[in-house]
């Protein structure tokens, strides 16, 4: 029984005092409306002016859309100033120091983000704001803004950009409203606070400074326009690009070696040199959907790609030039003595390839037909025998048969010492073909080892290892990364 009655007693005494505390509140806040006028600047003489400060803590950086070159940014947006209509003397109501007034009933400055993408320049007014006793009211309304930033494309995708936030009062110039940034400094280090800021998949934060701004038309020099400028310098995380887009281009520069390698014999040569052509296109086409239409700079992907392929292009040339040579006929082609020279001495030992067994035959100076016999002794000694025995045997003491048919195994002993000398310089225009393809294989690939270093390498966030701010301040960074 006695338990009962202690909750009843309690149960009153709540209703009582928060009878009472709600009375307070709303004598307080009938009171501090009374006759209060929202479209007048909170000064008690006209010349003073309203001291607005102001912060941004992020909490979010959503997205960088390259392509549009537009940044999505979660922010809330700090407001404080003072308003002498809204103070009260705590001890006359019920001890209350501060209330919560819907932003719209209340003065607030007419903040905008000059460098809006989407239209919507003003804060949404449906959130409250902390009135204090002595008049300061604490307004943090959540926004989330769509900015202009001007994307630097030179080292992409290891590129880092740098994107603000210029806010400013879009009615009051600085003799009415006097804006500074929260922390009283006219440049801040760390201007943005991102003790809320939740880490993003795609970007670091190598800095956030803030910039106050003063600025004089000529229009009105007396009327200094003032704003407050909050900068993100941002790194890109480059795991995604690296596996997709950087490798398989690397992937397609070294496949243009392989076409080299490949026996010109072989009926693909020329169709492996075309289809990593049409590859590269399809990287191309796939690039330029990513990166803005700027014709200012050229990305450093978009380098690479164009270096690849000017070495596609000149694979594809040099291919068909291999392959012409390959198939050359002695009936079509005479091999001159300096090309012997060159590609049968002087080029073979710098490539690591030996003398030709048919460089002897092919270098002899052709005089006369012994000569060309001998020259042709080791791929038809029999042959060579027979024109020989041929040539010294006198035909005349025999009968007219085996006279004619002399005359026939003398034709055809010709005709084949002539077709041993076609298939020795169709072997001399293959095996220049080889070093063509030797010396083409040696020359790409110091061009590819070379390039995707210099054009790869060249990007500074490569070799800048700046840790980002957000692991030093956000109280988010270590969960996420867990």
């Amino acid at each position: 029984m006695l338990f009962f009655y202690t909750i009843i007693i309690g149960f009153f005494t709540l209703i009582k005092y928060g009878v009472n505390g709600n009375a307070d509140a709303k004598r307080l806040l009938n009171e501090l409306m009374k006759d209060y006028n929202k479209y007048v600047l909170p000064v008690e003489s006209i010349n003073e002016k309203v001291n607005l400060t102001l912060g941004l803590k992020l909490s979010q950086l959503s997205d960088i859309d390259e392509r549009n070159q537009i940044m999505t940014t979660n922010v809330w947006l700090e407001h404080e100033w003072t308003d002498f209509k809204l103070r009260w003397t705590p001890s006359q109501y019920g001890g209350i120091d501060v209330v919560e007034i819907p932003s719209s009933d209340i003065w607030v400055p007419d903040v905008v983000l000059y460098n809006n993408a989407d239209g919507t320049y003003e804060v949404n007014t449906i959130t409250k704001a902390h009135v204090f006793w002595n008049g300061t009211i604490k307004w943090n309304p959540p926004v989330i803004y769509k900015s202009y930033c001007a994307i630097d494309i030179e080292y992409y995708p290891f590129d880092e950009q740098n994107c603000v936030l210029k806010f400013g009062t879009w009615t009051h110039n600085g003799n009415l409203v006097d804006l500074h940034h929260k922390s009283g400094q006219v440049v801040v280090d760390v201007g943005v606070d991102l003790s809320d800021y939740y880490p993003s998949i795609e970007w670091d934060i190598l800095a956030a400074p803030a910039v106050r701004h003063v600025v004089l038309y000529d229009c009105c020099k007396d009327d200094p326009y003032l704003d407050v400028t909050f900068a993100l310098r941002i790194r890109r995380k480059p795991l995604f690009y690296l596996v997709n887009l950087v490798i398989p281009c690397i992937n397609i520069a070294f496949l243009t070696i392989l076409v080299f390698y490949l026996p010109s014999d072989c009926g693909e040569k020329l169709t492996l040199s075309i289809s990593i052509f049409v590859a590269l296109q399809v990287f191309y086409l796939l690039l330029v959907d990513l990166i803005p239409p700027t014709s200012l700079k050229l990305s450093l992907l978009g380098t690479y790609l164009l270096f690849t392929l000017v070495l596609v292009n000149a694979s594809i040339f040099v291919t068909i030039i291999t392959l012409n040579i390959h198939w050359r006929h002695p009936n079509t082609h005479h091999m001159p003595a300096w090309v012997k020279r060159w590609f049968f001495e002087i080029i073979p030992p710098f490539i690591f390839m030996s003398k030709p067994h048919i460089a002897s035959a092919l270098l002899r100076p052709k005089q006369n037909n012994s000569d060309k016999e001998s020259a042709l002794s080791q791929y038809g000694d029999n042959i060579h025998r027979l024109n020989n025995y041929l040539k010294t045997l006198s035909i005349d003491r025999y009968p007219p048969i085996i006279q004619q048919a002399i005359r026939d195994i003398r034709y055809i002993s010709e005709i084949q010492r002539e077709t041993e000398q076609d298939n020795l310089e169709r072997e001399g225009w293959r095996f220049i073909a080889l070093v063509m393809d030797r010396c083409c294989l040696i020359v790409f690939i110091f061009l590819t080892i070379i390039g995707t270093c210099v054009t790869l390498l060249s990007a500074p966030s490569i070799h800048n290892k700046a840790d980002p701010i957000e692991r030093q301040y956000s109280h988010h960074y270590n969960s996420q990364s867990s």
